[in-house]
């Protein structure tokens, strides 16, 4: 016999765990925090395009032009830079609370 789910309630923290919230317990990004989030995952994204392109002409026997040999190589940790920067003031943001 399987058992019947409680009644969710505003107290229930299953619902958010706030009372009358109903939604994620996570409060919501700032918007600089949320626009350096983003930045950094494009970033990581074009670094990793780069680094495809900068191999696939080294095995073709081409050579990339600088800029994208330039991104493929300082994208990717500019990139973790940035979001462990949104990460670091989200800790800080949390730990004020």
């Amino acid at each position: 016999m399987v058992p019947s789910l409680p009644h969710q309630g505003p107290h229930d923290p299953s619902s958010g765990g706030v009372p009358g919230n109903g939604g994620s317990p996570a409060a919501p990004l700032p918007g600089w925090r949320r626009a350096l989030t983003a930045a950094g995952a494009v970033l990581a994204v074009v670094s990793l395009v780069a680094w495809g392109v900068t191999l696939g002409l080294a095995a073709g026997g081409g050579r990339a032009p600088g800029w994208v040999g330039g991104l493929a190589l300082y994208g990717l940790p500019v990139a973790f830079i940035l979001m462990g920067a949104a990460l670091a003031a989200a800790v800080l943001d949390r730990r004020r609370r």
